[in-house]
């Protein structure tokens, strides 16, 4: 009795003294993972996947075309060489419905009867077209103050002396200018200024002709002989 006591001290001071053992992981058995998976309700379907083709009937998209489309372009003969007639045409439209998988009628309109009378074309009246030319021709002018006259300058109170001036030089000199170049008859306004133009106060130099100078001394002579 004594040593069932002692034994039994003995053995409860070892297990004070020792840690309890650690718990092993419970690691499920496969017939236990089977049945949790096959108790797991099924996922729904994500909206945005397609069902298959089997469960739904195809969209009118979907559906292959009844015809052949074209993917390359016409070649430059057709676009820029070949000319079709409208009878051509329509032979081509009718040809290229016949390949088609599900051929349609092609019906194309009666051309409408617009006259039986043969074009004439377009009858006008002769007519005349005047176009005023950017020169003009004119005879020789003797009298003439380009920059007062032609170009519009204006010197004040001192325009009328000048003027006359000029208009009293231009008619002692007048034989002198109507020797000068006596073959040339016409004068043209290409060369000069026009009317108003911003040009610059000039003084143009006496024009030296042999045969104005034979003239003008002629006339003096004349006049002399005939009023002594």
């Amino acid at each position: 009795m004594l040593w069932s006591v002692a034994y039994t001290s003995s053995l409860d001071k070892a297990g004070a003294q020792q840690p309890p053992p650690a718990a092993e992981p419970y690691a499920p058995s496969a017939m236990t993972v089977s049945r949790q998976r096959k108790q797991q309700p099924p996922l729904p379907p994500d909206i945005a996947e397609p069902l298959p083709s089997a469960i739904r009937p195809p969209e009118p998209w979907e559906q292959p075309a009844p015809y052949t489309i074209q993917l390359e372009p016409p070649s430059i003969y057709r676009v820029a060489i070949s000319v079709e007639s409208d009878a051509q045409l329509q032979e081509r439209i009718r040809q290229e419905n016949r390949e088609r998988k599900i051929p349609e009628r092609v019906v194309f309109p009666n051309d409408p009867v617009i006259s039986t009378e043969t074009y004439q074309g377009r009858k006008f009246y002769p007519t005349r077209l005047e176009v005023a030319p950017y020169y003009l021709c004119h005879g020789r002018l003797y009298f003439q103050q380009i920059n007062l006259e032609r170009y519009g300058w204006d010197l004040g109170v001192f325009a009328p002396l000048i003027s006359g001036t000029k208009f009293l030089y231009d008619f002692v000199t007048l034989p002198y200018h109507l020797a000068t170049e006596p073959c040339r008859r016409f004068e043209y306004n290409t060369g000069w200024c026009l009317p108003g133009d911003p040009v610059p106060l000039l003084l143009y130099p006496l024009h030296v002709s042999p045969t104005g100078f034979v003239a003008e001394v002629g006339t003096i002579l004349a006049l002399v002989a005939i009023f002594p």
